[in-house]
């Protein structure tokens, strides 16, 4: 089946196979579409042998495959074809998915009907990612492309160690408990004094979640070193490398899952009162909210201040680690693949949603 709106495109690829055949009628529009149609098939069959902890962490054996399409030139020539059409087009004749992950690189420069196409398919399917490509094009140029979730590369130089999310929200409940997880009891990040008031105080917390995520920084960016050492000797994917440049800038992609969570449970700290709650044991299990606090994600500046700051004062940390080849750390907030696993591990025993919600659920 046709996009209704194809012929509408403007700016129609240059002639390259496709609008070479169908400019000598031996492939049709019907035919044009159907080899996209196999090419994403191809790209959403990949699997990889992993272990069972693996697939039970990031949730419905991801590769990780994005596929960027629009943008604009440098020379402000929009760069969406037929085939950017045809793409997203896709979500109609083989159902929604998640991978590949079809992101448009917006601009406000876009020719309006694909703006319109984006909009229809992105409420008929909700199965497409959107990155400010008028924000990165000032960075990257116009040849870039996005690799995993979010991060933007010059496409043949750079590459990206891939580093996954380091979760904010376990680190607050660990920096509480003094290292100790709430669910099993074992120390897991070095021990110190626990809190042992009744109501959270929100200075003693900034400054033990603060000296938490020290440690968190540490460890997470040794851990992502020894991935990518022990990669590099037994999987160098040497095929792909000869597509880049001799000299390449790699980055060390880092993450943030829960920033939401720890910016509304300090915000609940701060302009609410949180009792502490605990087991036998002594160890902080569940929290009780008196009063109102605002939440992140409601443009409330008071609540956005604290998740800007948790975002800057966690990459500081970051850039202060070694890194592998001498990477550039980076950092993405998001949970995508992770957010229903990460919630789980911070879902208190009391049977809270599985939203991932430490002190406060979402408001």
């Amino acid at each position: 089946m046709v996009p209704p709106c194809l012929l509408a495109a403007a700016q129609p690829s240059s002639i390259f196979y496709i609008e070479r055949d169908l400019a000598e009628g031996t492939l049709t529009e019907d035919s044009a579409q159907e080899l996209i149609d196999h090419l994403v098939m191809k790209m959403r069959i990949v699997r990889f042998i992993r272990t069972p902890d693996y697939d039970a962490l990031f949730s419905g054996d991801p590769t990780w495959v994005t596929e960027s399409i629009g943008g604009v030139g440098e020379d402000g020539r929009p760069l969406v074809t037929r085939t950017s059409f045809r793409v997203l087009h896709t979500l109609y004749n083989l159902g929604p998915a998640p991978e590949p992950n079809l992101t448009v690189l917006w601009s406000q420069e876009l020719p309006e009907s694909f703006k319109d196409f984006c909009a229809k398919v992105s409420i008929e399917t909700s199965a497409i990612q959107y990155e400010n490509d008028d924000l990165m094009r000032e960075y990257w140029g116009d040849d870039y492309g996005i690799a995993c979730c979010v991060s933007a590369m010059r496409i043949g130089k750079q590459m990206q160690f891939f580093g996954a999310r380091a979760n904010l929200a376990k680190a607050m409940l660990y920096a509480i408990n003094g290292g100790r997880d709430e669910k099993t009891g074992e120390q897991v990040a070095p021990a110190f004094d626990a809190f042992a008031g009744d109501y959270l105080e929100y200075d003693d917390l900034v400054e033990r979640f603060d000296h938490m995520q020290d440690w968190l920084a540490a460890t997470y960016v040794k851990a992502l070193n020894i991935i990518h050492y022990m990669h590099d000797r037994y999987c160098p994917e040497h095929i792909m490398m000869a597509l880049h440049d001799r000299k390449i800038l790699r980055t060390l992609a880092c993450g943030i899952a829960g920033l939401s969570v720890a910016a509304d449970s300090l915000s609940a700290v701060k302009f609410a009162k949180v009792k502490v709650i605990r087991n036998a044991e002594g160890l902080a299990v569940d929290y009780q909210v008196e009063g109102e606090y605002p939440a992140y994600g409601n443009n409330d500046e008071r609540v956005d201040a604290i998740a800007r700051d948790l975002v800057r004062n966690f990459m500081d940390k970051l850039r202060k680690q070694p890194t592998y080849r001498n990477s550039v750390a980076t950092q993405s907030v998001l949970t995508i693949t992770s957010n229903v696993v990460y919630g789980q591990k911070n879902r208190p025993n009391s049977g809270w949603p599985q939203s991932g919600r430490t002190i406060c659920p979402r408001r």
